[in-house]
């Protein structure tokens, strides 16, 4: 049976006692031991507490050994003032520190607070290492005590039972959505969708609340009084406790605003206060007495995307983080969950609020139904009042007397084959949020400016990926392009000199044929050399690597995982050594490369290698980021490629199947963005990258932002949203965008790190978090939120043939067989170029209806079928073969 802790009482006993002695740093004894053991300048002592002073990015202090009685989970609580805001990481061991025993916890800088985390049981020679927040400034910690985390047996839960309707029950109908209503208690219902049954409500339930301090647990099986209001339905139940007070619970069934969606409005009030520990406000049971524990899929956004596997399981995160039953409110990007089986889906949705927490396990192994469950409890969730994955907390929450607790959500359904009809469901029933404040054009190419001038990413002029960290300066072209780009921008004529120079001095140092793969940027397309020429050498580049990528895929297409030889085998946890996210980003290399070159036998061999990620179809976005994540982690960088190589499929053959695709795996990428505001400044928008943990401890990025993997995904989604008008796809890259602009470094605010995105963001404490990454990959999607124009554009003109490459955007296409025409327009004031590949001979050309010479600065390569056009401003092309 599983366990809950709750603090009962404070009192323990005189063994107990000692052995879970703390360190109360008002007085000077307790400091013995304690020392400024790393980037702390100096350890001070005052009458409140031990005085810490910062003097680099990883302080910490570590203390005595200490004994502490084996076998007890405890509660630790630290009690601290810091100048700065930030992560505070607890370190407990015996030999060394590690990721596998620490525990985090987000706080605010300025005022006391009170840092509550959980220790597993510890025993003999432990020494506690707290790593400080912030990297400057002043840390006082006033105390370290701990607490016996009392655990006491959660109740024996009773089951959730089918019910037999009557004829002519009451129902409630929307699409092919019903629930019906059996009566015999409350949450007695059944939803069915399309005449099949999908889920139960849960129809027996507890409240536990606290008795003289001890717990007390009502049964709540009265039966249920219906009233038929129009087309509502409104199911009343009272039940008394023990000491007498009454209980009222009363939930009302209507059908939602759109089709396939029942609202339900659930009221709880109780005559007395009471300490409650535990409060059912609404539940879905789906599979039960169905289609059982199976499921095609299952989804909570922020921390389960799932095909038919259990939930809560420690294939990409090991340990505590591993319970997501009850998660930390925090962690959840859109309180939505859903169930997918036999070509149908049901789910919930719900008003976020502090006082209510998340239950979800598939399948269900909280009340052994024998499905999955999916529901909202009180008390609320936030990171600190319950350990994870907890049904109890391990306080409880006065519900005062007569007050009532009201909670708004939605069940919906529908005909779907996977998750991603419940994101489109949620989207169109809640919205998304509205864009946070845009920076202005100036302020942001200041702010841009200073990261590529002045931040530490510049080592004279080459480039760092990031800083700190063993990222080394390297020739970078994009580095210059984005510099010009600011140059024309900026207003100060002093900055806009030095970012003119400094493109210049940068894009001398990159040897001329790699103009468009010396990049820096996580996002890159073969523009470099269509700003600054050597168009032809890049492309014989592409088509040279595009080749040579083929020998990374086996002979069925497929891509395999091969762990590192004296490494981590971070694929153990997957069933099979493959994953789309794998695969996907060397498929989208090789497209890319094969419409530059236009190589007809490389767009061949990719358009086949595609095709063999067809098997991938319908399923979870997965394995991106094998460099430290587990293959098996679902993870929003896959759907960005899975995104880009299925759009670029689709227009280099026009195939209707190829779009689909990538508006599939375009909304596999919404679950892990911020659709509703968990914090403030910095909350709707910010991204989660994985559901998982990097080699399954730590850092465990559920709930942690990391903006730049979002912004690869607003990039292909840009690219979408042309293709795929009805989609929420410019809106969703907007939000990405300006929340990576305020995650990024203020101009001045560090001289360092100015104009730099942090690699992830604490959300409660609005800290940014090291390594800081060159504004490239930033830019690279912001360019079209302040530009206007994007910086690439591509098109393949069906008839003809022609792959065209542009600096700008490629508009009022006319397109023939003998003959393309098409209007180029550029945000640069300067010449550039235009490539067109698939030429089968050497063609006439007119620019603004005036014939040209094919002749420096214009190139047509004859063996290649390359075309290369300088060009300025706007202007329309026509094309006609000879």
């Amino acid at each position: 049976m599983r366990v809950a802790s709750i603090l009962v009482g404070l009192l323990l006993t005189p063994a107990a006692r000692a052995g879970l002695a703390g360190w109360d740093f008002r007085r000077p004894e307790d400091l013995k031991g304690w020392a400024a053991t790393h980037d702390l300048s100096e350890l001070t002592h005052s009458a409140e507490g031990m005085g810490l002073r910062i003097s680099g990015p990883d302080p910490y202090t570590v203390g005595p050994r200490r004994d502490y009685p084996p076998g007890v989970p405890l509660r630790m609580i630290v009690r601290l003032r810091s100048e700065q805001s930030g992560t505070a990481r607890i370190y407990y061991f015996t030999r060394r520190a590690s990721e596998a025993q620490c525990v985090r916890s987000d706080m605010k800088g300025g005022d006391w607070t009170e840092l509550r985390v959980h220790l597993p049981p510890l025993g003999s020679g432990y020494r506690i290492r707290p790593n400080l927040p912030g990297s400057s400034g002043l840390c006082v910690v006033q105390s370290i005590r701990f607490e016996e985390a009392r655990p006491i047996p959660e109740p024996k839960w009773p089951r959730p039972v089918a019910m037999e309707l009557k004829s002519g029950a009451p129902h409630i109908e929307s699409g092919n959505l019903l629930l019906s209503q059996a009566g015999s208690r409350q949450e007695d219902f059944l939803l069915t969708v399309d005449g099949k049954s999908m889920a139960i409500g849960w129809n027996r339930q507890l409240i536990g609340w606290l008795d003289a301090d001890k717990p007390a647990w009502i049964k709540v099986d009265a039966a249920a009084r219906l009233d038929r209001q129009e087309n509502k339905i409104v199911e009343t139940t009272t039940v008394r406790d023990s000491g007498g007070a009454q209980w009222t619970i009363r939930r009302s069934y209507a059908p939602a605003a759109g089709s396939g969606a029942i609202d339900v409005d659930t009221s709880i009030v109780v005559d007395r206060d009471r300490k409650v520990i535990f409060l059912p406000m609404l539940g879905l049971f789906p599979g039960v007495n169905s289609f059982g524990a199976a499921k095609t899929q299952a989804l909570f956004p922020g921390l389960e995307y799932l095909d038919n596997e259990p939930s809560s399981s420690e294939a990409d995160v090991i340990g505590p983080a591993s319970h997501r039953q009850v998660p930390d409110s925090l962690k959840i990007t859109f309180p939505m969950m859903s169930v997918v089986a036999d070509g149908r889906y049901v789910g919930l949705i719900w008003k976020q609020e502090p006082e209510f927490a998340a239950m979800f396990d598939s399948p269900d192994r909280l009340f052994d139904s024998g499905g999955h469950a999916m529901g909202v409890i009180f008390p609320g969730s936030d990171g600190a009042n319950r350990i994870e994955g907890s049904l109890l907390p391990e306080e409880a929450r006065t519900l005062k007397a007569n007050e009532p607790l009201v909670l708004h959500a939605t069940i919906i359904g529908g005909l779907a084959g996977d998750a991603t009809a419940a994101v489109r469901q949620y989207v169109t029933l809640r919205g998304l949020p509205p864009a946070p404040h845009k920076m202005g054009t100036q302020s942001f190419s200041s702010m841009m400016a200073a990261g590529w001038l002045d931040s530490q990413v510049r080592g004279g002029n080459e480039y760092r990926h990031a800083i700190p960290g063993k990222f080394a300066p390297h020739p970078a072209a994009d580095a210059a392009m984005f510099q010009d780009w600011l140059a024309r921008r900026v207003a100060d004529p002093k900055t806009k000199q030095r970012l003119t120079d400094a493109a210049r001095e940068a894009l001398a140092h990159v040897d001329a044929s790699d103009y468009d793969s010396a990049t820096v940027s996580h996002i890159g397309h073969p523009v470099q050399s269509l700003l600054y020429g050597h168009v032809e050498e890049n492309a014989r580049r592409a088509e040279q690597r595009g080749l040579a990528l083929l020998a990374r895929f086996q002979a069925d297409g497929s891509v395999r995982y091969h762990p590192p030889e004296n490494g981590l085998d971070l694929g153990k946890t997957n069933p099979t050594p493959e994953a789309n996210g794998l695969a996907a980003p060397l498929v989208t290399q090789m497209l890319q490369d094969a419409s530059v070159s236009g190589n007809r036998e490389l767009i061949a061999q990719g358009v086949r290698l595609l095709r063999a990620m067809d098997k991938f179809s319908g399923t979870v976005p997965r394995g991106a980021q094998t460099w430290e994540v587990p293959l098996h982690t679902p993870d929003i960088l896959a759907s960005a490629y899975l995104v880009r190589a299925y759009l670029l499929g689709f227009e280099l053959t026009g195939e209707q199947h190829f779009l689909e695709q990538a508006k599939y795996w375009a909304w596999t990428g919404v679950p892990f963005v911020y659709l509703t505001a968990p914090a403030e400044p910095v909350g709707p928008f910010a991204s989660v990258p994985v559901f998982g943990a990097t080699q399954w401890r730590a850092p465990v990025w559920m709930g942690l932002p990391v903006q730049w993997c979002a912004l690869v995904y607003a990039d292909a989604i840009y690219r979408l949203a042309p293709r795929d008008p009805a989609g929420p796809w410019t809106q969703i890259a907007d939000g990405i965008v300006i929340s990576g602009i305020q995650q990024t470094w203020p101009a001045g605010s560090d001289p360092q790190r100015q104009g730099l995105l942090p690699d992830s963001f604490s959300l409660r404490s609005q800290q940014r978090h090291d390594p800081a990454i060159n504004p490239g990959t930033l830019m690279a999607a912001a360019a079209r939120l302040y530009g206007g124009l994007p910086l690439y554009d591509f098109h393949r003109f069906a008839k003809s043939g022609l792959l065209v490459h542009a600096p700008g955007s490629i508009t009022e296409l006319s397109d023939e067989a003998t003959a393309t025409e098409f209007t180029v327009q550029s945000g640069w004031d300067r010449p550039y170029y235009i490539l067109v590949a698939g030429l089968r001979s050497k063609p006439r050309v007119s620019i603004n209806d005036v014939q040209i010479a094919l002749r420096e600065p214009n190139e047509y390569v004859e063996p290649a079928g390359r075309l290369v056009l300088q060009f300025s401003g706007k202007g329309r092309i026509a094309i006609q073969a000879e």
